[in-house]
């Protein structure tokens, strides 16, 4: 009984790494575009056209940070690169988020925190992107 007992401490220790599969989630990110055209609207702005390839990047960095179990935006010079490759304008702009349950809780940090406000209402950025993996989030929108 006290070899079981050992090796279920063991194995309960072992499953907190950071090495588990993501959690699945539901990604309400094209719910948050939905929000964020909104309020662009009402700000006069032009809505931000959902883009594939945006969105990919998008889902690409939320996985990377729930894998690490960190908020960041390593790569962004990279997603940019990608986005210009692709067509884009050079100029992108991203917003990073964790721990929000859904999409109206995600814009609302966002539309409260100036400098993810400012990121949302840029009027120069056309094609955007947002995914949820896990509890982590990304906007990535690209002129």
């Amino acid at each position: 009984m006290k070899i079981l007992h050992t090796i279920s401490i063991a194995v309960l220790i072992s499953a907190c790494g950071s090495t588990q599969p993501v959690a699945r989630t539901a990604d309400f990110g094209p719910e948050t575009l939905k929000l964020i055209n909104s309020y662009r609207a009402s700000r006069g702005l032009s809505p931000l056209i959902a883009n594939e390839m945006l969105t990919a990047l998008a889902r690409q960095h939320s996985r990377y940070q729930a894998v690490r179990g960190n908020i960041n935006h390593d790569g962004f010079r990279q997603r940019s690169a990608k986005a210009k490759a692709a067509g884009f304008s050079g100029v992108c702009t991203e917003n990073v988020g964790v721990r929000y349950k859904s999409a109206q809780q995600l814009f609302s940090g966002w539309r409260n925190s100036a400098g993810h406000n400012t990121n949302l209402l840029r009027p120069n950025m056309r094609y955007a992107g947002v995914a949820v993996v896990g509890a982590y989030s990304t906007f990535f929108a690209c002129g």
